[in-house]
């Protein structure tokens, strides 16, 4: 078998969503199976979750992890920040007071700041009230349209940098550090609208897997729910054969 490139958005794919963010914690037992995988394959977290954040949920040493929708990266002491979005955190961090202002109210309402990018959480509002928080949002990211942009997944709306980056070109950016020597099969499993850049960014070849289904996804294959996500890596494991991965190198610092 090839060696393989494992990346696995967190939220709905390795945990199931939560009401509130930080309730989202990885299962020991399944910490150590990914524990076990990154000593056979590349293992990447991908998330729009900081990084910082979901370095602490997953709490797994010597893997990769790539935060906030690709924006920032971590690997084996390296890390990279996307330049245009680290200039234009003074401008989220002014929409998401505004929100928060106009919002405050709100019981249920979570207004994230994820230092690059930042999070209205309505999963626990109440119910006639989403469409008002819609048209405040787009007003508010409407108003600094050429920084920043607006996105929807799973009860959320996103509110990023407005630049031509997403999950697919993060897992882009962290494979061509990496010193691959022979072909590699990439899978990357994911279950929201923002993993469907990454599922275009995969060759033809590669596995894409949405977990749960939609009509309209690139994937290539689906699982019905987390639980068939852990019964996949649980099988994966024992056909991966040595060499393991972590012999490559990445390119270096630069």
């Amino acid at each position: 078998m090839r060696d393989i490139l494992l990346f696995l958005d967190y939220d709905g794919t390795l945990v199931p969503i939560k009401k509130a963010p930080e309730l989202a914690v990885l299962r020991a037992s399944r910490r150590r199976l990914l524990e076990r995988l990154s000593r056979k394959a590349f293992v990447c977290i991908v998330s729009g979750r900081s990084l910082a954040d979901i370095q602490k949920l997953a709490s797994i040493k010597d893997i990769a992890y790539i935060g906030n929708h690709g924006l920032e990266i971590s690997y084996r002491g390296r890390e990279w920040i996307h330049p245009k979005a680290k200039r234009i955190k003074p401008v989220l961090n002014n929409v998401l007071e505004r929100i928060r202002q106009k919002t405050g109210d709100w019981p249920g309402l979570l207004v994230e700041n994820k230092g690059l990018t930042g999070s209205v959480h309505y999963r626990r509002l109440a119910a006639p009230l989403p469409k008002k928080l819609r048209d405040i949002t787009e007003y508010e990211v409407q108003l600094r349209s050429g920084e920043l942009k607006l996105t929807e997944g799973k009860k959320v709306y996103e509110i990023r940098p407005n630049v031509d980056w997403d999950k697919g070109k993060g897992v882009q950016e962290l494979i061509r550090w990496l010193d691959i020597k022979q072909p590699a099969l990439r899978i990357y499993i994911g279950d929201d609208q923002t993993d469907e850049d990454a599922f275009r960014a995969l060759d033809r070849h590669d596995i894409s897997i949405l977990v749960g289904k939609r009509q309209d996804s690139y994937a290539s294959s689906w699982l019905p729910d987390v639980a068939a996500v852990w019964k996949f890596l649980g099988a994966l494991l024992p056909m991966i054969v040595p060499p393991p991965f972590k012999k490559h190198r990445d390119r270096g610092s630069g």
